[in-house]
């Protein structure tokens, strides 16, 4: 059996560690690269309060960014955006403790030589060694379905998605031979991975038989399996993980299915989202954040304004527009004008998309880069939004949306954001399935709310600013 038996626990602690141990090197190789023989011992050793400062730096900015999920490998740009900042991060750290201790903790000759030395390290095994490694039969984690449905083939693919690491393979299918049947069909085969008949008493066996790590309950698209809760208790205390379909969706997709709602999920979101302790730390992250944005873009802002009013003289520059806001309240949004005027004369609120003919060539290239979004900035150091939250629907349209997408007003819990999970995993929406999904996506976020996220969620929103790489969810 692969020693890596969960399909994601012990991934932050071992990654971590590998990475200390790069850092560990990294260190090494610059004091020996900067010292002479007899010196660079001595140096390591009466400078070890700036290494453990840099090393904590590193490892710290690192789990921030989402740097030790295997699945960030995947993205040359996520490796070297983690890269960057853990390196800006440790080094401020690092500078802000050494002026608050009146002394230099490391040496910029050996501080440069060392983390170069580390970042070659670190990101060959990223780029080179953990995909392929991660890939080895050595590390796959093997998989059984229960269920041989529509529900049961997108379980599959979510799992073997190139996304998902380790790899992933179902290796079969688990059919259960119901009491009252006279006799059992044929298993067979299904999309070339074994159909296996069995009896609920049998579970344990033949689970023990195919070796799997994994196992997804509750894919049976019609009447569902008889299993009892006992034996799937017991599967987990021998090692095997058990998830239900709708979980592996949570888990995998970084989204909360629909059908996974009640109001004692709601009730338990309540309990485990975002205390008063993140709360703040949030609300001070955002008042620093859009003080700083609008003094950067106070130019920008300028030359944007400007060429509005040059393209169509008689509009206005701003687009002043009432959205709902946290708890419901209503609260007026602030945007560059990307439309003509009066473009919803005639159709009244409608869903903004990709391609929308109301949008002016100016507002194309700013809804590009985003930069009609600067005014939001504003809402956010006023404290009407967060510089991540669910994007805050028009009243109009929010009302529409209640009546038939159950839950819908659950994600006016939170403050609404100027980027969210949502908007990085989903593109553009103008129908009400569209909504749904990305009403998944927002209920995740509201459940794993943290400060780390918001990070990782603010660094993927560069990344499709500046790379024009599109939001994509699963």
């Amino acid at each position: 059996m692969p020693p890596y038996r969960s399909h994601i626990h012990g991934q932050v602690a071992w990654l971590a560690a590998l990475d200390v141990a790069c850092l560990a090197a990294g260190c090494a190789i610059g004091s020996i690269t900067r010292f002479a023989p007899e010196e660079w011992g001595d140096y390591v050793v009466s400078h070890m309060d700036g290494w453990l400062i840099l090393i904590s730096g590193v490892v710290v900015a690192n789990y921030l960014a989402g740097g030790y999920r295997l699945q960030a490998t995947y993205s040359r740009f996520n490796l070297v955006v983690t890269w960057l900042f853990s390196l800006i991060f440790a080094t401020v750290i690092l500078s802000v403790t050494s002026y608050g201790w009146f002394r230099l903790l490391l040496g910029r000759g050996v501080l440069f030589l060392s983390l170069a030395s580390y970042s070659i390290v670190s990101l060959a095994l990223k780029l080179f060694v953990y995909r392929a490694l991660f890939r080895s039969e050595w590390f796959v984690c093997r998989c059984a379905i229960m269920g041989t449905g529509r529900r049961a083939r997108e379980v599959r693919a979510i799992l073997e998605s190139k996304w998902v690491l380790p790899a992933h393979r179902v290796v079969a299918f688990l059919s259960e031979i119901r009491p009252e049947a006279q006799r059992a069909e044929p298993g067979g085969i299904m999309d070339g991975v074994p159909v296996l008949l069995f009896r609920a008493e049998e579970t344990e066996e033949l689970l023990r038989g195919l070796g799997v790590d994994l196992v997804v309950a509750g894919c049976e698209d019609s009447q569902p399996a008889q299993i009892g809760v006992r034996r799937l208790r017991r599967l987990r205390f021998r090692g095997v993980e058990v998830l239900t379909a709708p979980a592996v969706v949570e888990i995998y997709c970084g989204r909360t299915p629909l059908e996974l709602v009640n109001e004692a999920y709601l009730t338990d979101i309540a309990l485990i989202s975002e205390g008063p302790g993140v709360a703040h730390w949030k609300r001070l992250a955002d008042i620093v954040f859009s003080l700083l944005a609008l003094a950067a873009f106070a130019p920008v802002s300028a030359v944007i304004a400007l060429a509005i009013k040059l393209a169509e003289p008689g509009a206005p520059v701003l687009y002043v527009q009432e959205r709902v806001g946290r708890f419901g309240q209503p609260f007026r949004i602030r945007k560059f004008r990307t439309m003509r005027q009066d473009a919803e004369a005639d159709t009244g609120p409608v869903w903004a998309g990709p391609d929308d003919p109301r949008v002016t060539p100016l507002g194309r290239f700013l809804r590009r880069f985003r930069l009609d979004e600067i005014p939001q900035f504003l809402n956010v150091l006023v404290g009407e939004m967060s510089i991540v939250g669910p994007r805050p629907e028009r009243p109009e349209i929010a009302c529409e949306l209640e009546k038939v997408i159950p839950y819908f007003r659950e994600r006016e819990n939170v403050m609404p954001g100027l980027t969210g999970w949502a908007q990085i995993r989903y593109p553009y929406g103008r129908t009400v399935e569209d909504a749904v999904r990305k009403l998944e996506y927002d209920l995740y976020y509201i459940k794993h709310m943290s400060l780390a996220l918001d990070l990782q969620i603010v660094l993927s929103t560069l990344r499709i600013i500046f790379l024009g790489v599109p939001a994509n969810g699963e």
